[in-house]
């Protein structure tokens, strides 16, 4: 059952629903479909965001250089084709859209396991595979934001939307991880890559049977103006704008220690498969936490200071250096540091999420969330090298502790839009 709008008056199941009236998120049908694709695609892809890197390292031998290449790669599509992308999702049917990228990550994902069953395997074809996925996770991203109003047309529940997509992802974020290292441990790498594959084609499957509404787009302005028209909107929203600049700069940091990550915790921490699952699924609770308290806080405290809280819990990376000691204390150190960085990363996603859905015409919603990605994720790909080039410079653990330091430099640019007055939903349409 599609959901109604604010104050329309219609039968739902065999009853009135009386003007003003709030009706339960879980009767809306493709709301349900879309999240349950969510579930599966998310379990199988946190399984290869561990496997993919443990393949580069345990497999193929790569060094600090290679996976800061290939963390680079993964990001690369948020500055070379977001914008290209963010217009194209304003111009196509986004339901269909987003069928599609889950095909195209299923076959390429899937080439994966194929090569390693025939020792044709090589870092160049991970090093395509990852940008390639990327693009098509990046435009699933972007017609997903924009979406979601379709499905959830009372905005009354859009920040309750958006905390049970934040649900989806974090329910899949505890158990995937783990999961992943078991996969990995006891089946190996490649095995667990299919997994994943197997797991987009039965979310594209599912989105299939639960699409309703899938209207037609409604853009037609040149391509050079409609961007335009993207970056004008962005600079308007100003609570927008600095949440993504903080987020930005902190995602530079981030993606130079996921570079790192890995290798250090195999190579330094003398880390197993499964060890490294366990710390994801400790971490994993931070954002599964955000999906669950983020509209009851933001209701009770404002998102102001909230936001400004979640901006320090992204320096939780700090505690990947520091952990010292046996194997379970430096689990349970990483892995607070990783709850506590979920936690305020997800926690600035679902309020700014709510803002732009609040804000922006639905026909904008592509174009200003690609101008978003531009600016979140577009340093992503010059963090993944120098975390490389740091880690190759430095040492693993010094070039880590400088990047989990980095990690606060969101805190500037959300605590002044706090002081401004910027953080608010009162610009609703």
């Amino acid at each position: 059952m599609e959901q109604g709008g604010v104050g329309v008056t219609r039968v739902e199941r065999g009853r009135v629903v009386e003007r003003g009236e709030v009706v339960p998120l879980w009767r809306n049908r493709g709301f349900g479909f879309f999240w349950v694709a969510q579930l599966l695609s998310n379990a199988g892809t946190q399984v290869s965001e561990l496997a993919i890197p443990l393949i580069a390292v345990l497999t193929l031998s790569a060094g600090p250089t290679a996976m800061g290449v290939l963390t680079a790669l993964e990001s690369l599509p948020s500055l070379l084709l977001v914008l290209f992308l963010g217009v194209l999702v304003d111009r196509v049917r986004r339901g269909r859209m987003l069928f599609w990228c889950n095909v195209a990550q299923a076959l390429l994902i899937a080439s994966i396991p194929f090569a390693a069953a025939f020792d044709v395997l090589t870092l160049t074809q991970l090093y395509a595979v990852t940008f390639l996925v990327g693009g098509f996770a990046l435009a699933y991203g972007l017609a997903h934001t924009a979406y979601v109003p379709v499905l959830v047309t009372d905005r009354r529940q859009l920040t309750a939307a958006n905390s049970s997509i934040a649900l989806t992802d974090s329910i899949t974020a505890v158990g995937g991880p783990g999961v992943g290292g078991i996969l990995v441990q006891l089946l190996t790498a490649p095995v667990a890559v299919a997994v994943d594959s197997a797991s987009f084609l039965v979310a594209a499957v599912l989105q299939v049977l639960g699409r309703g509404s899938d209207p037609a787009p409604t853009t037609r302005t040149r391509f050079g103006l409609s961007l335009r028209e993207g970056f004008a909107v962005f600079r308007q929203q100003r609570g927008i704008s600095a949440i993504t600049a903080g987020k930005g700069t902190f995602e530079f940091f981030q993606w130079g220690t996921i570079a790192l990550y890995i290798l250090y915790a195999v190579r330094d921490l003398g880390l197993s498969a499964a060890e490294i699952g366990a710390i994801a699924v400790i971490g994993s609770l931070g954002p599964l936490l955000a999906g669950l308290i983020t509209q009851k806080v933001s209701q009770k405290f404002g998102i102001t200071w909230t936001s400004i809280v979640g901006a320090v819990l992204l320096g939780g990376n700090l505690l990947i250096p520091l952990a010292t000691g046996p194997h379970l204390a430096v689990i349970a150190m990483i892995g607070a540091g990783q709850f506590l960085l979920g936690l305020g990363v997800v926690y600035l996603i679902i309020v700014r999420s709510t803002m732009l859905q609040h804000a922006v015409a639905p026909d904008l919603l592509g174009r200003v969330g690609a101008v978003i990605r531009l600016v979140e994720w577009g340093p992503g790909p010059f963090g993944g090298l120098a975390g490389g080039l740091l880690g190759t410079a430095f040492g693993l653990r010094p070039a880590l502790l400088i990047l989990g330091i980095g990690s606060l430099s969101a805190v500037p640019w959300i605590t002044t839009a706090a002081l401004r007055h910027h953080l608010t939903l009162l610009n609703t349409p």
